[in-house]
């Protein structure tokens, strides 16, 4: 029990640690022009919504990193089916992300 608190612990301090400069980052990358279909408001909101999935994306991979540095942790990780479930997050999070940027680069191409 003690380690299942110590890495959701762990957990949640990389994905606040990850979360503002990625964002930052991640709202550089993906700057479009706003067109004239959606309000500039709107764009900025789908941004955001990329820069937060890419901000999780980055945690999970911090995790993995953590958890596979460490051999109790990797089989604690293994047997309670951790990767798994941050597999199908990730492909999740992936999908939603990929559908946010296309419509962006649609509106953009109107």
């Amino acid at each position: 029990m003690r380690n299942s608190t110590a890495l959701l612990f762990l957990f949640a301090i990389s994905f606040v640690f990850t979360s503002a400069a990625q964002e930052s980052k991640s709202l550089k990358t993906y700057n479009t022009q706003p067109s004239s279909a959606l309000a500039p408001e709107k764009v900025e909101e789908i941004q955001n919504k990329i820069a937060r999935i890419e901000s999780h994306l980055q945690a999970i991979e911090t995790k993995r990193a953590f958890v596979l540095s460490s051999e109790a942790e990797t089989q604690l990780a293994t047997e309670s089916g951790w990767f798994d479930s941050m597999a199908e997050i990730q492909e999740q999070l992936i999908a939603k992300k990929t559908e946010l940027v296309n419509y962006l680069n649609t509106i953009d191409d109107e």
